[in-house]
């Protein structure tokens, strides 16, 4: 097996992280998720544990460069998907049901959905992600249907968590999929009202109460003084004295 002495990285650098995480998908496939030690990891790359361990990482973090392996394998499911639907949200909302149904069922993809905290911050997570939602939501923008306040980058962010929950969550049928994003997603994406900076800071929720039942008063005053003077003039009575 050979070894490696130096801290610095080769020039086929990526080629051996390549080969590393395929022989962990590989040992996965035997071992599970649980069972996996870097030592079988390197031997069956046919290379140091200090170089699986610098190329890879710890456990977790060689299961979500494992997982994203696998998960490439649904990236052209998606983009025909994505392709097939005209509407924007549409196509956000489709790919949404298609990765709760079927990304848990390949159980590394289920372990590093179990990790979201620290996948939803991985580059290469990231980097996956934005490959396929970067260009709808950009087109969405230029299209007036999505917001364009927050950044591209934080709503792909915000679509990744929501996979996740989604996936996670004990009913991952296409209904409650759809339900999700109707309910959740596709309101936090459209554009949203435009804020009055010109009327101030919020106001509490009492002081607005308190305003909205002041201009209901005045506006059943108004009222109540206008029918005062039709009932004025069909009785023919001076609206300076009333009945007097």
């Amino acid at each position: 097996m050979p070894s490696q002495t130096s801290h610095s990285l080769p020039a086929c650098d990526e080629s051996v992280r390549t080969r590393l995480v395929r022989a962990a998908d590989e040992e996965m496939r035997i071992q599970g998720t649980t069972a996996i030690t870097m030592a079988a990891v390197a031997e069956r790359a046919g290379v140091s544990r200090a170089t699986a361990f610098r190329q890879l990482g710890n456990t977790s973090r060689m299961i979500i460069l494992v997982g994203i392996h696998r998960a490439r394998n649904h990236i052209a499911r998606t983009r025909e998907i994505i392709a097939a639907q005209p509407d924007i949200l549409g196509k956000i909302e489709d790919v949404l049901v298609y990765t709760t149904r079927e990304l848990p069922e390949d159980p590394v993809i289920r372990a590093l959905v179990a990790q979201h905290s620290a996948a939803v911050l991985d580059e290469d997570i990231r980097s996956l992600t934005d490959e396929i939602s970067g260009p709808v939501l950009l087109a969405g923008q230029a299209a007036g249907v999505i917001r364009t306040d927050i950044p591209v980058r934080e709503m792909i962010d915000f679509l990744l968590e929501q996979t996740y929950l989604a996936a996670e969550y004990p009913d991952r049928s296409e209904k409650a999929a759809r339900h999700r994003f109707r309910t959740f997603v596709a309101p936090a994406l459209r554009p949203q009202p435009a804020s009055d900076t010109a009327a101030g800071p919020p106001l509490h929720p009492n002081a607005e109460l308190d305003r909205a039942l002041s201009a209901a008063a005045d506006a059943i005053a108004t009222a109540r003084d206008a029918a005062v003077r039709i009932r004025f003039r069909l009785e023919g009575i001076d609206e300076r004295f009333g009945d007097r």
